[in-house]
């Protein structure tokens, strides 16, 4: 009987860890989401996104090299958030053509 105590004990210390962990993450999370939220307030009436926004907003973007395999010119971009671990961005059904003005750039 004595055994089965201790085992007992042992399984509840492991799920007060694991349950512990996860509030410690929901926490985290909320603290992420309540300055995303602040930020959002911030530019509630925006009517041009300018660089100073979307340094506020996104931490990186990568842009993988294009794609010409099947054809048609494919080219993946993938965004990371602040605030947000990682967001599942839905594919899109339709190709987003954009327009291309070549010119000199400007440098920061």
């Amino acid at each position: 009987m004595s055994e089965d105590y201790e085992v007992e004990q042992e399984r509840l210390k492991l799920e007060i860890e694991v349950i512990e962990e996860w509030v410690e993450q929901r926490e985290e999370m909320n603290d992420g989401l309540d300055a995303f939220i602040a930020l959002t307030q911030k530019y509630v009436d925006v009517e041009e996104l300018t660089q100073t926004i979307v340094n506020e907003y996104i931490k990186k973007i990568i842009v993988y090299a294009p794609d010409k395999s099947s054809g048609k010119r494919t080219q993946k971009v993938k965004i990371f958030f602040n605030f947000v671990d990682d967001v599942d961005i839905p594919v899109i059904s339709e190709p987003i053509t954009t327009e291309t003005t070549y010119g000199p750039r400007k440098t920061a």
